[in-house]
């Protein structure tokens, strides 16, 4: 026994020796090619070790590498994919012979990694395939397989124990990547990227304990920091699952899930997820560019939802979101099983002002601050309306909100059902609550080529028109409750030419309101002195129980026909055409005085001489002016009515004969003046004049 002890004791002593005189005897030049053969058998990239090389076996089994240099594939920006100053490896000997890995100590020492892709896409971090093993001779035979050659199961430290069931488990101790860089170019794109000052720990003191890591880099000169746990971390690597908490923070957004991961063979993730942005500005600006936007809104962003997500269907329910003022809660739910993904999903939106996500108004050059262009074809833009292209998703989607203030304009209660097929989008109006009235309709997009055609079907009732059309349209010559109904359609590519597309067919009815600016009544009452004051339009009213009418669109032009007003004491047809592109309106009115004094359903009594009125212009400069044509052709049908109007406007003319002319037709009745011209009205309207002048003269 004694001799035994002696002889055991030598042989420790010799492998002590050997372990502390090795190292130095044999070359690490040696070591290095062998290193180096082994990775480019792997790889198919050439590996080097310029700096010293260290080895030590007792008391731990460790590895050091300086100056560590992994090449790029052939033709690349950079000549090396990795370049590390040191590489430092520590292993504990005796759990090894147990089968136990710990590393004790493994640090990457100021890691370079420069990942490219190639002009034909081909990334530099895919390697080439190993080479094949020699063929076996002829004379070799196959080794039977026995039961102890079949594949024996991942030990408790998920490690394959198929070769002769070494290593049951991995233990962590110091794991860190001190100050490294990552770089990704890609040649297809032009596009490039950095990471700078990655520093990462990570905790595993063996593998029932909790995971832990964290850490910090640099991107574009913002600091982001990085913290993971996971409680059943060997689980999660042989493919089960376990609880897992991430949270990825920088100085402009926060973003954090705390859940469950699950890492089998269909990968799953459940859990609360949290994204927090203190100034979408700044994390635009950071991430690409500043937000070319003059509003005051997109300032902060809360999203809190919970997920769903696995590899056929990720869903998020019970989400609640916060864009600056405005509060919203739905769901959202995404089916990638069919060819096309499918979105599912509703959003209630509670009271919404859009005014801080709206330029200011641009003032006209009088500086009113009134939106320039409100006449003629300025204000209808020519350039390209930037569509992005329909398809690649089935979508049904429900919105919903309480109110909604834009500019001027309030909407109450609204209902919009959004569905995507194809290459066509719907939108169903089911309700909105609409300055006193309610309206429903359905809009259609298909986009065909960047080329929208849109078909709008559209259906009003109870409206309070006064101060939808200021509100909408800046008109305020209409008040009363309209009801209407709308069909149109029209495809272009720039507003002007949607505009000047546009086709369909509408009704409109006004009850109980007013015409602001004419007073039709007047006008039939006294033609002579009615339009003496062209500056008196904002103090003149026609009331009216009732305005309607029926119109045509073809090709951005709207015509009617069929336009009825019943006033008291007044009947009025009408017709005329719209120029939407130019937006102008030429209109004629006529009149008839009406023995009656009910207004609505009245009865059309008709008396006195006809004066047919003309309105033309643009919107918001409109003109009146008597048809004086209209005017002599009822005046020979009542001579008598004639001879009454005639004295009225007699004794008109010995007051100023020159204004009078002016009312009557729209242009200046003063004789001479700067290029000797009377108005507007050309040859004709001279020859009127002239001719009132001899028959009132």
């Amino acid at each position: 026994m004694r001799k035994f002890l002696f002889i055991l004791l030598g042989l420790v002593v010799v492998l002590i020796g050997a372990a502390l005189i090795v190292p130095f005897v044999v070359p690490t030049d040696t070591y290095k090619q062998q290193i180096a053969r082994q990775v480019e058998n792997a790889t198919g990239r050439s590996l080097t070790i310029e700096g010293p090389l260290r080895f030590t076996i007792l008391p731990q089994l460790g590895f050091e590498a300086q100056q560590v240099m992994l090449a790029n594939p052939p033709g690349s920006k950079s000549p090396q994919m990795v370049r590390l100053k040191a590489v430092e490896v520590e292993l504990k000997v005796w759990p090894l012979l147990h089968g136990t890995l710990e590393i004790d100590r493994f640090v990457l020492v100021e890691p370079q990694i420069d990942l490219e892709v190639d002009a034909q896409g081909q990334p530099s971090w895919e390697f080439g395939a190993p080479p094949a093993e020699p063929p076996a001779q002829p004379s070799e035979q196959p080794e039977r397989p026995t039961e102890q050659t079949q594949p024996a199961p991942a030990g408790p430290g998920g490690i394959d124990e198929a070769s002769g069931g070494m290593l049951k488990e991995i233990r962590l101790g110091d794991v860190r990547i001190e100050n490294g860089a990552l770089t990704y170019s890609n040649a297809q794109d032009g596009s490039s990227e950095r990471l700078d000052a990655i520093n990462m720990t990570l905790r595993l003191p063996d593998p029932q304990s909790r995971l832990e890591a964290d850490g910090a880099l640099d991107y574009k000169g913002q600091t982001i920091t990085l913290r993971l746990s996971a409680d059943q971390p060997a689980a999660l690597l042989q493919g089960g699952a376990s609880p897992l908490a991430l949270t990825v923070e920088t100085t402009p957004a926060k973003i954090a899930f705390e859940g469950r991961v699950d890492n089998g063979a269909s990968p799953a993730a459940t859990g609360r997820l949290d994204l927090g942005v203190s100034s979408i500005r700044d994390l635009a600006a950071w991430l690409a560019e500043p937000i070319a936007f003059e509003g005051e809104g997109l300032r902060t962003l809360e999203i809190a939802t919970q997920l769903d997500a696995g590899p056929q269907r990720v869903a998020l329910t019970d989400t609640t979101i916060g864009l600056d003022a405005i509060e919203a809660r739905g769901e959202l739910v995404a089916d990638l099983s069919g060819t096309v993904p499918r979105l599912d999903g509703q959003l209630d939106l509670g009271a919404v002002d859009l005014d801080p996500y709206l330029p200011p108004p641009a003032e006209d050059a009088s500086g009113s601050g009134e939106q320039a262009g409100v006449a003629g074809t300025g204000d209808w833009s020519d350039e390209p309306i930037a569509v992005p292209p329909l398809g690649g998703a089935e979508v049904d989607f429900a919105l919903s909100l309480d109110s909604l203030t834009m500019r001027e304009i309030e909407i109450g209660r609204t209902v919009l059902g959004l569905k995507l097929a194809g290459n066509t989008l719907s939108a169903a109006l089911e309700e909105m609550a609409l300055y006193g009235g309610r309206a429903t309709g359905n809009l259609e997009v298909a986009v065909a080529d960047g080329v929208p055609a849109i078909r709008q079907q559209f259906q009003l009732d109870g409206l309070n028109a006064l101060p939808f059309l200021t509100a909408v349209a800046g008109l305020d010559r209409l008040e009363g409750t309209a009801s209407a109904q709308l069909d149109v359609a029209s495809s272009g590519g720039s507003e002007l030419q949607l505009v000047r597309g546009l086709n369909g067919t509408g009704r409109v009815t006004f009850t109980d309101g007013a015409l602001v600016g004419i007073n039709i009544a007047a006008m039939v009452r006294n033609a002579a002195t009615a339009f003496l004051d062209p500056g008196a339009g904002e103090q003149r009213k026609t009331d009216f129980g009732q305005l309607a009418g029926t119109f045509a669109i073809r090709d951005g032009i709207l015509s009617n026909d069929d336009m009825s007003l019943q006033a008291p004491v007044l009947r009025v047809n009408g017709r005329g055409r719209v120029d939407l592109p130019a937006r102008t309106l030429t209109y004629l009115l006529e009149p008839k005085a009406a023995a009656t004094l009910e207004g609505q359903g009245g009865a059309e009594q008709v008396a006195g001489v006809l004066v047919p009125v003309i309105i033309e212009g643009s919107w918001d400069d409109l003109s009146y002016r008597p048809d004086l044509s209209g005017v002599i052709g009822a005046a020979l049908r009542d001579p008598e009515a004639l001879k009454e109007q005639a004295e009225g406007v007699k004794r008109a003319l010995e007051g100023d004969p020159g204004a009078l002319i002016e009312g009557l037709t729209g242009g200046s009745g003063r004789s001479g003046g700067e290029g000797g011209q009377g108005g507007s009205g050309g040859a004709a309207e001279d020859a009127a004049k002239k001719l009132l002048k001899g028959l009132f003269d």
